[in-house]
């Protein structure tokens, strides 16, 4: 997979000629929909608890990063208000053993995704920029799971809430370059067996979610 930074280039280039050509050509919002395309990063911040027969204390587990491709589909209700749906292609992470577990390595692979719904607000034009923010709820759907340290991995689907920063730049012809920040409160349950003896863990996901990508006006 293409690192996130490989993405800055085309996008900003888009964001150079679309502002230059912005000052000639006025942006007339046609529709109240709009879609965004673009890349997403999800950086983890896990917190493990770890069961087997028992508490099992200091023991942890890490979630890997990944970069994926996003879209946005967006409805204006007003100049100030709007609903945003987020989604992407699935997100690959291996979760791997910390503190006593830390020998054990890979633990085992996750392969899912968090579906977004925000509502958000805008106070309007900020000189080139219109920033806004809100908040909402995700959905993590997992739809499969690889076995490490770990076998019979299960990881459960759950809800979470979601808050939500960013900013669109105008540019021309109903385009716009936006970037956004989420930050995700999840939590999931996974389970497994390790040498025949059953094991689970109650996990804290809470992903950071960056997107940066072209928006269309219709």
């Amino acid at each position: 997979m293409k690192p996130f930074s490989r993405t800055l280039l085309p996008l900003a280039c888009v964001a150079l000629f679309g502002s230059a050509h912005a000052q000639t050509t006025p942006n007339v919002q046609t529709s109240p929909w709009s879609l965004a395309v673009g890349a997403v990063h999800l950086g983890f911040n896990t917190k493990a608890d770890l069961y087997a027969g028992g508490p099992v204390p200091g023991a942890g587990v890490d979630a890997s990063s990944d970069t994926i491709a996003g879209l946005e589909i967006a409805y204006s209700f007003n100049p100030n208000w709007t609903a945003r749906l987020d989604l992407g292609t699935p997100v690959k992470t291996n979760l791997s053993g910390t503190g006593n577990l830390g020998a054990l390595g890979r633990l085992g692979g996750v392969k899912g995704g968090p579906a977004i719904l925000t509502l958000t607000y805008s106070p309007g034009m900020w000189g080139p920029i219109r920033p806004f923010f809100g908040g909402g709820m995700t959905y993590l759907k997992v739809f499969s799971t690889s076995n490490g340290a770990l076998q019979n991995l299960k990881v459960d689907d759950n809800f979470g809430g979601a808050f939500i920063v960013g900013a669109d730049w105008p540019l021309a012809d109903g385009y716009s370059l936006t970037f956004t920040l989420q930050k995700l409160y999840l939590k999931t349950t996974a389970s497994g067996t390790m040498g025949g003896q059953p094991v689970t863990a109650n996990v804290r996901l809470d992903p950071l979610v960056s997107f940066l990508a072209v928006r269309k006006q219709f």
